[in-house]
């Protein structure tokens, strides 16, 4: 979908922010830039709309070369949303997401029919919130008018520079779970540009850790933070996140699963006394079965947290759950790996726990 070929910028005195950057990012990822500050993260981003010009190498989007594209082709067909959400403050949240789709000239009823899908979508009911002007958001709203904005004229790409760097911690928390519900449902491809290591593994399906305008490191959450390619990588992640924070799939990579077809359990071929999570052959989850007897089947999300699915294990009652990603799924998990995770991520000083 977006492909960087040895691409580098150099600024007019003398400044190397990008070097020699390979890089492809697939249709429907969430790929998330970090690194430190001055690392060029966000001029990385830029280069994909052309805000920034490389100084060598090659951008193509579809396999075509950006500068084949006439700029607002290009722009048109990418969504942009930033820290500072620069709402229209004289317009009202609806006339705000048409602006796109007014340039392109839809109807009317097809430009509000959008706006009241997309602010279902982030849990903003349409008939209390389309006729209101930005002041009378609060700042998580108006950042999710902000994201749905971009949204509205249905682009391929959508670039996010910091979106919730000056929210507060419940706000940032709540849009992050928004916009990764919003993507499981409108599967766009997000460069989506952060400064926190606990952002970035919570929202990307893979992770580029940059540092002085090169890739140190290109993987999913779960690689990056078992398998630190280096010192630098190991330092940057650091012991930040609680273990009750740790994405679920993060605990779930380093236990061995049991997970046979219909075909195999319909045959018999399984032992009575083991756990087992069974899926058709297509991989979609049809049920548990712990000590021979189906059980109810409730489903741990891949990106939910530690601190949830011990919530989650004590409403269904079961010593194993399923992990899924989407309808797919990917792995088991059991209380006793929890409890390993945990152990392994606390110790005891002076009688007190600590992480």
């Amino acid at each position: 979908m977006i492909e960087f070929k040895g691409v580098h910028k150099t600024y007019p005195d003398g400044t190397e922010a990008i070097k020699d950057f390979n890089l492809k990012v697939q249709e429907g990822e969430l790929l998330t830039l970090i690194g430190p500050s001055g690392c060029g993260k966000t001029t990385t981003m830029k280069m994909i709309n052309r805000l920034v010009e490389p100084t060598a190498g090659e951008i193509y989007i579809d396999g075509r070369q950006l500068k084949d594209y006439s700029i607002h082709e290009l722009r048109w067909n990418i969504g942009y949303v930033l820290q500072q959400i620069a709402l229209f403050p004289h317009m009202t949240v609806e006339e705000n997401i048409a602006v796109v789709p007014e340039m392109k000239k839809w109807k009317k009823k097809e430009i509000h029919d959008r706006a009241k899908e997309l602010m279902r979508m982030v849990g903003m009911e349409p008939s209390i919130y389309l006729k209101k002007k930005p002041s009378e958001l609060s700042g998580g709203q108006a950042q999710r008018v902000g994201v749905i904005r971009a949204l509205a004229a249905d682009p391929q790409i959508l670039l996010m520079d910091e979106p919730f760097s000056a929210l507060d911690p419940i706000s940032r928390e709540g849009l992050q779970k928004d916009i990764r519900k919003l993507q499981r449902q409108i599967k766009k491809t997000i460069v989506f540009v952060t400064h926190d290591i606990d952002e970035a593994t919570a929202l990307g399906d893979r992770i580029c850790l940059m540092n002085a305008g090169e890739i140190i490191q290109v993987d999913t959450p779960q690689k990056l933070i078992l398998e630190p390619r280096d010192s630098f990588v190991r330092s940057f992640i650091g012991d930040k996140k609680s273990p009750w924070q740790t994405a679920i799939d993060i605990v779930a990579a380093q236990s061995v699963s049991h997970i046979l077809t219909q075909t195999a359990y319909e045959a018999g071929d399984f032992d009575p006394d083991q756990a087992y999570i069974l899926t058709s052959d297509d991989g979609q989850l049809l049920c548990a079965v712990e000590h021979g007897k189906q059980q109810n089947v409730l489903a741990v999300p891949s990106d939910m947290n530690v601190l949830e699915a011990v919530h989650t294990f004590e409403e269904a009652g079961a010593n194993i759950l399923p992990v899924t990603k989407g309808e797919e799924l990917i792995a088991t998990v059991t209380q006793q790996e929890l409890l390993r995770y945990l152990a392994g991520k606390t110790e005891v000083r002076n009688g007190v726990v600590t992480q």
